[in-house]
């Protein structure tokens, strides 16, 4: 398959701090954008991924960061087997996630560091969806915009829809970094294009509004200034790819 990718990372308008990180088959951005056309390998491996610092928890740059590392190291390395897939990238999330609390009860952090992970990952010939929390991973299909992931979030008092939601499942910050994976194989087709953001967009732009805005033709940078227009109060991390 082949991919027309546009990625950024931005801080937002309201925080000093992103803990926001992505990265595009191993490359690491933050404050940063990028924008590049690849193929997806039969017999290899390459990935999009965002990671979101969890607001509020201290040092979730480090978390973000230190998880994208830990992947692109396993990838690099061939610890990531083409028929331990699923077995082999859990791991590698639940070592990071140890590591990071680890880290944390070490300097006596009252919020342990953690963050989200979400994305595609294109491998040996298979296509898998992964995640970790509440950042998102949709598909544009013909003006229709479809969450993949699954939010894993509860609201702190049921039936508020403005009560503040608390993570289930996330990359250290006290959990076991529980990693969902399911099989898009087959569900990525040409005319498709996948949408990877932290919650800096979705909890800023309505997915109507998003799902609208594609089909009229918007891009990443697009998508950004939506987010900023509306307050941007997170840090907002996106990947657009289209599917060629």
């Amino acid at each position: 398959m082949k991919l027309d990718i546009q990625a950024l990372c931005h801080v937002g308008m309201v925080r000093e701090n992103n803990e926001d990180a992505l990265s595009v088959g191993g490359l690491f951005i933050r404050d940063d954008a990028t924008a590049l056309t690849v193929t997806t390998p039969q017999d290899g491996w390459f990935y999009l991924l965002v990671s979101d610092g969890m607001g509020g928890h201290e040092r979730g740059e480090e978390a973000s960061e230190y998880t994208l590392t830990c992947i692109r190291e396993a990838f690099e390395s061939g610890r990531i087997g083409p028929e331990t897939f699923e077995d082999d990238i859990r791991k590698v999330v639940s070592d990071a996630s140890a590591t990071l609390n680890r880290r944390a009860f070490e300097m006596g952090q009252t919020h342990p560091m953690g963050c989200t992970l979400t994305g595609v990952v294109w491998h040996y010939g298979h296509v898998y969806l992964v995640n970790a929390g509440d950042s998102r991973t949709y598909r544009f299909r013909e003006g229709i915009l479809r969450q993949l992931s699954t939010d894993e979030t509860e609201r702190g008092i049921t039936g508020d829809p403005t009560a503040s939601k608390y993570l289930l499942n996330c990359i250290g910050g006290g959990c076991e970094g529980r990693l969902n994976i399911d099989s898009l194989d087959g569900k990525l087709l040409e005319g498709d294009s996948i949408l990877i953001c932290s919650d800096g967009l979705t909890d800023m732009v309505p997915e109507e509004k998003i799902e609208a805005a594609l089909e009229g033709g918007s891009n990443a940078t697009d998508l950004l200034r939506m987010a900023c227009d509306a307050g941007g109060a997170d840090n907002i991390s996106i990947i657009l790819a289209y599917c060629l």
